[in-house]
């Protein structure tokens, strides 16, 4: 069935939802979701008691896990400084999140098509950040030499994470689209390719990492619901998927150039640290902190070296690192480590680092129960899937981005992995309307 007035405007509050933690830079996320809360309480008026319906497992684990764990270690350093300060803005930002995607889907009852439509207009932030970045730079040749992202989302890794994290999604909704509209289906491949351009065109190689493990498990998901069920047509299926590759092929080619630079550049980065020699490189530079994180989180393994003082000891450890490899008599600081485990490791400890692991831990046994009784009971729902896919995908590109350190970034990840939770509960207690 079509969507109605209602839901369309439910597909509008989602999805602007879904730009403002994009495009961080042209507005505020905080004020976009107060505001969106207020909306959705005024327009719908719930009762109080549909609010308790939650999944308290992922409430106890974000509260107590990923933020209280999170920042306790800071208190074994006093006074706090301005780092530790924003850490707990940070972290608080993940509360927020959690409670506004709370709000709305007690609200909203979202369906499932208020879903995927939700998640498709969501990620056509991808390609209004591109057109948006050519518009400023009033050249559309930039599109094969400069990195996109950095106008509007916080960072051009950053955007390139976002877009391949889309990309991963959005394969998952061809059983919901192949039963609505054949245009639909084109509009769903159009915008996960799109979205795949704008993972290229950043040249973020940590967002790539993240992106052929989900694409053999989509094929395996769709090759299974295909062989259990006859009603769908295995041709049409079959076809749609070799449309997709043979596009991504296509545009992988395309933009060949860029890929083969940031490819050649990491392998020379790589040869360089190992052998001792050449310049430092940016992945150079990682790997140089990368062994200064270990080092100092071995340390102090209990507490870290403490959040306030990450610059001034990666200074001091890195300085004979980078004299042994590069012969530079200097040591390097970042805002953060490139690497979200060893940073949480490097500056709170054991503590930091299980907060974070103990919370990819539990999505990772959420999401895959819920994928495997969704295969057992024959509903095939791909959402679970696809929040599976998401956290295994942003696990692999925390590995050279640690992007989940500031606000936005902690906002980004909670948003869509409660988007997950939720839609996910919901679709299994029967609370998701059907149009």
């Amino acid at each position: 069935m079509e969507l109605t007035k209602l839901d369309y405007l439910k597909v509008l509050i989602l999805s602007v939802a879904g730009w403002s933690i994009v495009l961080t830079k042209l507005m505020s996320f905080e004020s976009i979701f107060l505001l969106l809360a207020l909306i959705s309480i005024g327009m719908f008026r719930r009762p109080l008691k549909e609010a308790l319906n939650l999944p308290k497992a992922w409430f106890v684990v974000l509260l107590f896990g990923f933020v209280l764990l999170g920042i306790a270690p800071i208190f074994f350093y006093m006074p706090l400084g301005e780092s530790s300060f924003g850490l707990i803005d940070h972290k608080m930002s993940a509360v927020v999140t959690l409670l506004f995607i709370w709000i709305v889907f007690w609200q909203l009852k979202p369906s499932e098509d208020v879903i995927w439509w939700s998640l498709i207009f969501i990620s056509l932030s991808i390609p209004f950040v591109i057109g948006y970045e050519l518009y400023k730079l009033g050249d559309f040749n930039a599109i094969f030499t400069h990195r996109f992202g950095g106008i509007a989302t916080p960072t051009v890794l950053r955007f390139g994470i976002y877009s391949n994290l889309f990309t991963v999604v959005l394969l998952g909704g061809f059983i919901w689209a192949i039963k609505r509209n054949p245009w639909i289906i084109v509009i769903l491949i159009v915008v996960a390719l799109l979205t795949f351009v704008g993972s290229l065109v950043s040249d973020t190689r940590s967002a790539w990492a993240g992106l052929p493990e989900a694409i053999i498990a989509w094929a395996i998901f769709y090759w299974i619901y295909l062989k259990r069920n006859s009603t769908v047509n295995m041709k049409r299926i079959i076809a749609l998927w070799v449309f997709f590759l043979v596009s991504f092929v296509a545009i992988l080619f395309y933009f060949g150039d860029r890929v083969e630079k940031r490819w050649d550049a990491m392998t020379g980065d790589f040869e360089g640290y190992a052998e001792g020699s050449g310049n430092a490189g940016s992945i150079g530079l990682r790997l140089v902190l990368f062994e200064a994180g270990i080092q100092g989180f071995l340390e102090q393994p209990l507490k870290g070296v403490g959040q306030d003082n990450s610059i001034s000891e990666q200074m001091r450890l890195t300085a004979p690192i980078m004299e042994r490899v590069y012969g530079l008599k200097k040591g390097i600081s970042f805002g953060h480590l490139h690497n979200q485990y060893i940073e949480e490791a490097f500056t709170r400890g054991i503590l930091g680092l299980l907060s974070l692991l103990l919370t990819i831990g539990y999505l990772i046994f959420f999401f895959g129960k819920k994928t495997k009784e969704s295969k057992q009971d024959n509903s095939f729902s791909p959402l679970p899937l696809a929040g599976l896919l998401f956290v295994i995908s942003s696990s692999i590109s925390m590995l050279g981005e640690a992007w989940i350190h500031l606000s936005t970034g902690v906002a980004f990840y909670m948003f869509f992995i409660s988007f997950f939770v939720f839609s996910t509960c919901c679709k299994t207690q029967n609370i998701i309307t059907k149009n």
